[in-house]
């Protein structure tokens, strides 16, 4: 609910000026290799094209594969009586390697000698390159948000030297309300739904923001006792006029909560908190009383 953009290209300019983000998320500590994954972002209102344009880098680990994309994206915006409505795509690569060198199969040799003993799996290094996009759209007004997002349809193959790697399609809703208790509390409330197209998953979210610097929440991730993976605890601040620093952690509520031992996200933001991209001035109109 902090960084939108993420998961939706048509989000781009709806925080109203350059806006930039920074995270990095290090989950299930307890486990070797465990996922990580450094995140950064940027977007910004484009008025002389009636839409906004942002870009991503990111880079993830997890277990011998990593995976580092880049992204552009644009999206039109339109406004109505109820709210802005926004529609727009992200386009980019992603490149997936493989470290060979740290896979163990059952039939290796590993002592006096190196093999896997498996035609698919490769002993070096290997690395492939293939197309990412996503395509989205958003509603925004002062109280409500609403958005969706498809990645990888139809679905994308990232191929490598002995194998290739599927990116499937993956769905995503949002809902966010926002309830104004009084002229210093703000409650928001917000629920992603996030799908394969085979299971669901779902993140619960309630934060409080207190005049509006500082605020903090509970999250709930999953719906029943299959899906139930976390509860995470989510608190920050804005540390200057300019950025606002927030810092989650996850408690595991599945049967890996005594192997993970929680996960780390640490989230930087930046805010320009001025207009730009809005084109050329105004023509100058001069009085001729002043000639």
């Amino acid at each position: 609910m902090l960084n939108k953009y993420a998961f939706n290209p048509a989000f781009a300019g709806l925080d109203f000026s350059l806006s930039a983000n920074l995270m990095y998320r290090n989950q299930w500590d307890g486990l070797p290799s465990n996922p990580r994954d450094i995140h950064i972002n940027a977007h910004m209102p484009m008025y002389i094209w009636n839409g906004a344009v942002g870009g991503i880098i990111e880079r993830q680990t997890y277990g011998v594969l990593r995976q580092t994309s880049i992204q552009g994206s644009y999206n039109y915006i339109t406004d109505t009586p109820y709210g802005l409505i926004s529609v727009g795509g992200r386009l980019g690569l992603t490149q997936l390697s493989i470290d060979g060198s740290a896979i163990i199969t059952p039939e290796g040799i590993y002592t006096g000698g190196f093999t896997h003993n498996d035609p698919i799996l490769i002993e070096g290094q290997d690395l492939g390159i293939g197309l990412k996009w996503d395509v989205g759209s958003f509603f925004y007004n002062k109280k409500m948000q609403i958005g969706i997002a498809i990645s990888h349809i139809p679905t994308t193959t990232v191929s490598l030297e002995k194998t290739s790697f599927s990116q499937t399609t993956h769905i995503n809703g949002f809902f966010q309300y926002n309830l104004y208790i009084n002229e210093e509390i703000e409650l928001m409330q917000s629920i992603l739904l996030k799908s394969d197209l085979n299971k669901i998953q779902s993140d619960i979210s309630s934060l409080f923001k207190i005049n509006g610097n500082i605020f903090g929440g509970i999250s709930l991730r999953g719906y029943s006792s299959r899906s139930l993976d976390a509860m995470v605890i989510i608190a920050g601040m804005k540390i200057s006029d300019h950025y606002t620093l927030s810092y989650s952690y996850d408690i595991g509520l599945s049967g890996l909560r005594r192997g993970h031992e929680g996960t780390h996200e640490i989230l930087l933001n930046y805010n320009l908190r001025k207009l730009i991209g809005t084109g050329q001035p105004p023509k100058i109109i001069y009085n001729p009383r002043y000639l």
